[in-house]
């Protein structure tokens, strides 16, 4: 019994390290409910691709409008497990840039801290999390 019970631990503890592996192999690719932490949880879209050590993709943010969202092309990179991206928003009265900077944890989720600023408003930073959605078959 004793020897069964050590043979199903050691699969188990395999299973689970192979699928902690095969997440920091698939990078940052993928689609990501990110929520950013303010006075309340903000749901956000990331929408993410790595090549290599290059990072792109675009994050929904809400607008005053209830409702709307823009969507702002990021570009970015990864090193050493952090990665950081940036972006403009496009058509917007006052210039607003976007910051994401974060890491991939062993659970397979995001987590760092967000960066919006514009030349009246000064810098808000806002951390998140973020969980990569399953691709549906």
């Amino acid at each position: 019994m004793t020897k069964q019970l050590t043979t199903m631990m050691a699969v188990l503890a395999l299973v689970g390290s192979i699928s902690a592996q095969s997440k920091k192999a698939e990078g940052l690719t993928g689609t990501w409910n990110m929520g950013l932490e303010g006075d309340h949880v903000i749901p956000v879209a990331l929408v993410l691709k790595q090549d290599g050590e290059a990072l792109q993709g675009t994050i929904s943010m809400p607008t005053n409008r209830t409702g709307n969202t823009v969507d702002v092309a990021l570009k970015g990179s990864i090193a050493k497990g952090t990665f950081t991206l940036s972006g403009a928003v496009e058509g917007a009265k006052e210039p607003t840039t976007i910051e994401i900077s974060g890491k991939l944890n062993d659970e397979g989720m995001l987590a760092g801290k967000v960066t919006m600023g514009g030349r009246g408003e000064g810098h808000h930073d806002m951390p998140y999390t973020a969980e990569r959605l399953k691709e549906r078959k």
